[in-house]
């Protein structure tokens, strides 16, 4: 068995292919176009000759007639213009033997060619006597030159027949030839595929593992088998896969560290503003007290930013896989409109429910916390006495989840970054709800960690934000 691993590299590798494949093909074109070219040529000396001798043929009968009857002629009439038309067929016909004898080679015909010019002799020397020889032995002379020529014709038509089944033994010949020169190229072909498997499969192994990285799990190596580029670039990949590692790791200590220790002078600023809030030491004039209004607020705030980045962190340290469940959409959805009651009754916003698909099967807390993110977000953008629909349906890539709300919308510059951290759309209705920058991130992630997707649609008037691909739960529609 060929050791393809010995090849090393995919160069090797395609040499090796092109001289498998390539020398057998051009093998096969050349004996292809020399089997051709000789039945062609074959084919041509063929008709040629046939026709020659055909021509020759008819032309010894012509002759043959043309000769008697001058020889006849002069003997009745005496004319010397008839003598000297004689003499110029014979002569004629007698240059076209020695003519066919240098041209043609069959014995048969050379033969018969050979007591032609004899008996041409004779004729001669037979019309050379006086006139009053008698005729009879000049009949005798014609009708052996007319059973030469009879000759001469049947041996043409044979010589004819035989170069034609000489022609189509040849082509025959060249078809056997060609079929047992093309009898290669199945065995190269095949050779060819499996050298391009070789070549391909380390790269199909490649396309998982790049996958992963995308999706951001770094523990596994990546490893392939394979030609030594192949391996050269899951060697690369793996080196970006550690440094990617040791960076997220870097960013995910940073932003513990960062944050636990803005928590603590944080709880001690929080703690003293309270009680000079709370008048403990002491009251406090209607500026200072507006003063610790804002510094309360503030503080509140920045806690609520520095909570976010704790709990984006532990999403990202997570674990891809997690249980996946039945989950009833409708019970799910009242759930988390229950914790907004106070944001929704504040803001006087109403709330329409259109589940048409009440199962599915996913993680029951990261959805509660999607559907919590993209709520909260429509909470933020819509307009006082506004309304915000929450609905479900099932479509062509699996069951949708989406909420409508009926703020100003997002700009299309914006649209294409919203989902990164920290990117922040227009002012909310309200300024006390200003968020981190990070819902709908951590939105994104969990939905993506479903094996769904999360898109933003523009509407007339507000916006939609709609998951599609969850999986439908048919086991407990049953």
């Amino acid at each position: 068995m060929i050791n393809f691993r010995a090849l090393a590299s995919i160069r090797r590798l395609s040499f090796w292919a092109l001289a498998t494949l390539g020398l057998p093909l051009l093998l096969s074109l050349l004996l292809a176009s020399y089997y051709l070219q000789q039945v062609s040529m074959q084919g041509q000396q063929t008709a040629f000759l046939a026709a020659e001798v055909v021509s020759s043929s008819k032309r010894l009968d012509e002759n043959l007639l043309d000769l008697e009857r001058s020889a006849r002629q002069f003997r009745v009439l005496a004319d010397e213009n008839l003598l000297s038309l004689y003499q110029d067929q014979w002569q004629k016909l007698s240059g076209g033997l020695v003519a066919f004898q240098q041209q043609h080679h069959d014995p048969a015909l050379l033969s018969i060619v050979a007591q032609l010019q004899q008996q041409l002799v004779s004729l001669g020397k037979l019309m050379a006597q006086p006139k009053s020889n008698d005729n009879k032995q000049l009949n005798r002379q014609f009708n052996r030159l007319s059973e030469l020529g009879k000759s001469f014709d049947q041996r043409s038509q044979i010589l004819v027949k035989e170069l034609a089944q000489q022609l189509e033994q040849s082509t025959q010949s060249a078809q056997r030839r060609l079929m047992l020169s093309m009898l290669g190229l199945p065995f190269a072909l095949a050779a060819a595929v499996l050298l391009v498997l070789v070549v391909t499969r380390p790269l199909q192994q490649l396309r998982p593992q790049i996958a992963r990285l995308k999706s951001g799990e770094f523990d596994q190596a990546i490893k392939v088998s394979g030609a030594s580029e192949v391996m050269a670039i899951a060697d690369a990949l793996d080196e970006m896969r550690l440094r990617l590692l040791s960076l997220e790791q870097q960013k995910t200590s940073f932003i513990r560290h960062i944050s636990h220790e803005l928590k603590t002078p944080l709880a001690a600023i929080r703690e003293g503003n309270e009680l000079l809030y709370d008048n403990s030491a002491g009251p406090l004039n209607a500026q200072q007290q507006e003063i610790t209004e804002i510094l309360r607020d503030s503080s509140l705030r920045l806690q609520q930013l520095i909570e976010a980045l704790l709990d984006f962190n532990l999403l990202l340290d997570t674990p891809l896989q997690q249980a996946s469940q039945g989950v009833d959409i409708r019970a799910l959805v009242e759930q988390v409109l229950a914790s907004h009651r106070l944001s929704l009754s504040s803001r006087q916003l109403t709330t329409q429910l259109d589940i048409q698909q009440p199962n599915v099967v996913a993680n029951k807390e990261q959805l509660r916390v999607i559907v919590d993110n993209l709520l909260s977000n429509a909470i933020k953008f819509s307009p006082d006495h506004g309304q915000i629909v929450l609905g479900s349906f099932v479509g062509s890539a699996g069951v949708s989840l989406y909420i409508d709300d009926q703020g100003q919308g997002i700009d299309d510059d914006l649209q294409s970054r919203i989902f990164q951290p920290f990117v922040q759309g227009p002012a909310a209705k309200d300024p006390r709800l200003k968020g981190s920058g990070l819902g709908l991130t951590i939105a994104k992630e969990l939905v993506e960690r479903q094996h769904a997707q999360l898109r933003y649609q523009r509407l007339s008037p507000g916006s939609r934000f709609l998951v599609e691909g969850l999986q439908g739960n048919q086991q407990h529609e049953k």
